[in-house]
């Protein structure tokens, strides 16, 4: 009863950020993204269930943000302009062209009913990157900052909780079988918990640039450490390279360095009262130096089907989707563990496996589009003339969101989500958005 009940309020609320607020669908998405453990509240919704995949507060938010777009192309000139802009938005074509790449492997692949359902996953996050660009405008694109920061940070009471007391509140697929305890909160992997504590403290990075007031800087100076701490809990050994990398990154496109340098020392800090009340975190983050191969041994096996399949197909791959069912079939001498996992877990080696040379050539294309949209943001705004004062500028915005594309991407070649990321999408979509001039901006709130 109280999932149905959960379901209506769910419903209810959505259908009115469809009709009054469709902009702010976007935010919610960026928390719903926290909640994986949604897919518990909802009761069996039985052949709805089944189209809809799995029923979380994240695909419902999903279809709403295209509902609320579908709808309002229908019916508003304004915004069917902006569909044609959008659809001729090079950032947009380079992501049509993968999914066709995609779609078109079904002719040649090892498995077509996995590389259909992978396109039409593929193509709903591709009507949600539509929807978010078509519904947001320059004015609200901090928006999924805020929200993702925040939801960050309400997390950490549930983080302590579960670090300090040892109970986990979910255990989905029993993914916790480790010696170490690794909060994971609401999140299926403790990896992807990580990686959304990392898109937490580039939104505080970014929030930042557009704070003026000193009480409100040293409020997200501080809780930078709540970010940090948390992100140790996890004792996720890919979010702390995806740290470092992205820090580097935030270096080099923001001028606000005393933030970045600020979360250095406060990770160090933390890191060591962490490890000291919780020095078996400690011994799982250095055992990996100690011996490679007997601690990813997994990972490791995976590998070395992705590039033995890369070998095998190496123009155009087996077929999007195909990775576990041609390991299985062709491979599975390689798999050393009874228990194991059978989906590869990095990005590169799976396109590189199920497209080939040719979907990692689109692979790199999109990266040159992302990159030269940044340049571009950076050359409109007039940053080199203004870039330690102008606290409206939208190059700052851009350069957030490019940031959690790469902190995604970069995550992404231990656990293996990119273009299944909604964050993703979001945030092509953005720097979409960004890149309209003022004639497709339609005021939707």
């Amino acid at each position: 009863m109280v999932q149905w009940v959960v379901l209506a309020i769910t419903v209810i609320i959505l259908g009115l950020l469809i009709i009054w607020k469709p902009l702010y669908l976007v935010p919610l998405l960026g928390i719903a993204v926290a909640l994986e453990i949604s897919s518990t509240w909802y009761p069996d919704l039985g052949m709805i269930g089944k189209a809809l995949g799995m029923v979380s507060l994240t695909r419902f938010t999903s279809f709403a943000l295209i509902l609320a777009a579908f709808v309002r192309v229908i019916f508003m000139r304004e915004m069917r302009q902006k569909f044609g802009a959008v659809l001729k938005d090079p950032l947009t074509i380079i992501l049509i062209i993968f999914l066709a790449l995609g779609a078109a492997s079904v002719v040649y692949s090892a498995d077509s009913g996995k590389t259909v359902a992978e396109t039409i996953r593929l193509l709903v996050l591709f009507a949600v990157f539509v929807s978010i660009a078509l519904l947001m405008d320059k004015d609200h694109s901090l928006l999924p900052f805020h929200a993702v920061h925040w939801a960050a940070l309400a997390l950490a009471p549930l983080s302590f909780y579960e670090a300090f007391t040892g109970n986990l509140i979910w255990q989905a697929q029993n993914l916790m079988k480790e010696h170490t305890l690794r909060v994971n909160t609401t999140f299926v992997d403790p990896n992807i918990f990580a990686r959304f504590l990392i898109l937490g403290i580039v939104a505080n990075f970014i929030i930042q640039l557009y704070t003026r007031e000193k009480g409100t800087k040293l409020f997200y100076l501080a809780s930078l450490s709540i970010l940090l701490a948390q992100l140790v809990l996890t004792s996720s050994r890919g979010g702390m390279i995806t740290l470092v990398a992205i820090l580097i990154g935030a270096l080099i496109l923001l001028p606000n360095r005393k933030a970045v340098l600020w979360v250095l020392g406060l990770g160090v800090l933390c890191g060591a009262i962490v490890l000291f009340i919780r020095p078996d975190i400690w011994e799982r983050m250095t055992l990996v130096f100690k011996n490679y191969a007997d601690y990813n041994y997994q990972r490791l096996y995976l590998w070395k089907a992705a590039i033995a399949i890369f070998k095998d197909h190496p123009i155009l791959g087996s077929g999007l989707g195909s990775f576990q069912t041609v390991f299985l079939r062709d491979y599975i001498a390689l798999k050393n563990v009874a228990d194991g996992a059978t989906l590869s877990h990095s990005t590169i080696l799976t396109i590189a496996a199920e497209l080939g040379i040719v979907g990692l050539t689109v692979l790199a294309l999109f990266w040159i589009v992302m990159l030269v949209r940044i340049f571009t943001l950076f050359g409109n705004s007039n940053v080199y003339l203004s870039m330690f004062n102008d606290f409206h500028n939208e190059y700052y915005v851009g350069a957030g969101y490019f940031l959690w594309a790469a902190a995604v991407f970069i995550s992404s070649q231990a656990e293996g989500r990119f273009f299944e990321d909604p964050v993703l999408w979001l945030c092509c979509a953005m720097l979409v958005v960004l890149r309209f001039s003022r004639e497709y901006k339609v005021r939707l709130d």
